[in-house]
């Protein structure tokens, strides 16, 4: 399995004539225009425009940064199916229990803020807490956790598990391979942890399930030139060169929409405050979306997070609905 892993990888990356179309040109205004154009040609549904990342083309290769290496885990548990709602945000799931957008700034780092994100919407769901602005340090996952640097990393939740992560303030995101010596002393004291975790396979009734059964999940796709300039709606690949492997936070779905929603880690000058929504076609198109994804959990024998969560909410409200159904 690993084998064939890696050669789908290593044939995605080698297939530059497949993927790869002529380098948008021109200064920001015809790039913004080349891309406006595809789209309208392609019928995409989404809208392209200068975000604050779109004149910073010598930036653009240090906002991606996601590592090509198998998942060292085995797939999560997702038991019997069951049935789905048709839509699921977890930013409005009888409240917020998923972070504000951060900034990886120039740094390839995006893995370390989708693992730091899910740990954040975990812990959220997992005390019942939601609207709480837990910020926990990336810069830890990013010096300690030995999954990667500034020049990309890998989904790997083995740290979070053995030693977790601190609040923000015991080491604050500095953007640069600084050594974890330079975090406050005893950080691990009272650090934020996971129980286990494990891969999610890439289909979209899968992640939608487990997103549904285990919260916010951290991804990974490919990114193209295009996307640089999204501002919104619903992304699917339209022009341009690809940049790399990018990873993310998989927070909701929407199936009359047919979309994923997601987090990104490059400010709120970007996209939807931060967010953006893509196409579930995008998980088998160009972008490969979903190409690595884990999901968070305490022990296997406890109710994951997420199920937890929503069970909560159906106890709450299931009392009016039978108040309802007496009525004459």
């Amino acid at each position: 399995m690993k084998k064939i892993f890696l050669s789908a990888i290593a044939a995605l990356l080698g297939a530059g004539a497949a993927f790869g179309q002529q380098a948008l040109s021109g200064d920001l205004k015809e790039q913004i225009e080349s891309v406006q154009a595809a789209i309208a040609k392609t019928g995409a549904k989404w809208t392209a425009g200068e975000t604050n990342i779109s004149a910073a083309r010598e930036d653009w290769p240090w906002l991606v940064g996601f590592n090509f290496e198998t998942i060292d885990a085995e797939p999560i548990e997702m038991g019997a199916a069951e049935a789905l709602p048709p839509a699921l945000d977890w930013r409005a799931a009888n409240g917020n229990f998923v972070t504000a957008p951060r900034n990886q700034k120039k740094c390839g780092s995006c893995w370390a803020f989708a693992m730091t994100g899910g740990l954040e919407a975990y812990t959220l769901l997992k005390e019942n807490t939601p609207g709480r602005d837990l910020d926990l340090s990336e810069q830890v996952m990013l010096s300690c956790s030995g999954a990667g640097s500034c020049k990309g990393g890998r989904l790997t939740a083995g740290f979070l598990k053995s030693s977790g992560l601190p609040l923000e303030a015991a080491y604050p995101y500095n953007a640069t391979d600084s050594e974890c010596s330079a975090a406050a002393p005893g950080w691990q004291t009272g650090a934020y942890k996971i129980g286990t975790y494990g891969s999610v396979s890439q289909k979209v009734e899968t992640m939608k399930a487990a997103l549904a059964k285990y919260g916010p999940l951290p991804t990974a796709m490919m990114v193209y030139e295009d996307f640089m300039h999204y501002k919104e709606g619903v992304y699917s690949y339209a022009t341009g060169k690809r940049l790399g492997g990018h990873a993310v936070l998989l927070v909701g779905y929407n199936d009359e929409g047919r979309y994923f929603i997601v987090k990104n880690s490059w400010d709120l000058g970007w996209g939807e405050q931060g967010f953006f929504r893509i196409a579930y076609s995008e998980v088998t198109g160009k972008s490969s979306f979903g190409l690595s994804t884990i999901a968070y959990r305490a022990a296997k024998d406890e109710v994951p997070v997420g199920q937890a969560a929503r069970e909560a909410v159906w106890t709450r409200i299931a009392p009016m609905f039978e108040g309802l159904a007496s009525w004459k």
